[in-house]
């Protein structure tokens, strides 16, 4: 009996849904790089001018260098180095340098026991 019996191939119907379903995902997959492009150009184009401006503010500034300020100046001699200017003493480096990642619990242990000697 031929009626339970699959036919090899493909009917027109099957190809013409399949060949739809394929053309809307082309389209709507262009249709989102589209988008993605024009985001990533109009990024680029806000960066290169936040770079102009922030290099534009920097040249109008009267102190362009921060070991040139009377203020860092006079922190380093009244705090972080006592009646000297010396930049690289052991409190400047523990105070003003970052941490990051599996260092940051252990300094924040050390910054409670000084709190608590304090």
């Amino acid at each position: 009996m031929s009626i339970f019996t699959e036919k090899v191939g493909m009917t027109r119907r099957q190809f013409l849904k399949g060949s739809g379903m394929l053309a809307v995902a082309v389209i709507v997959t262009g249709v989102f790089a589209k988008i993605g492009f024009d985001a990533f150009a109009a990024s680029d184009e806000y960066i290169d001018q936040r770079i102009a401006g922030l290099y534009t503010l920097d040249e109008q500034m009267a102190i362009r260098k921060s070991h040139e300020n009377p203020e860092i100046i006079q922190i380093y001699q009244d705090f972080l180095s006592p009646g000297e200017q010396k930049y690289l003493s052991e409190k400047a480096h523990h105070l003003l340098h970052t941490k990051y990642g599996k260092d940051i619990p252990a300094f924040i242990e050390e910054l409670n026991q000084h709190r608590d000697v304090a």
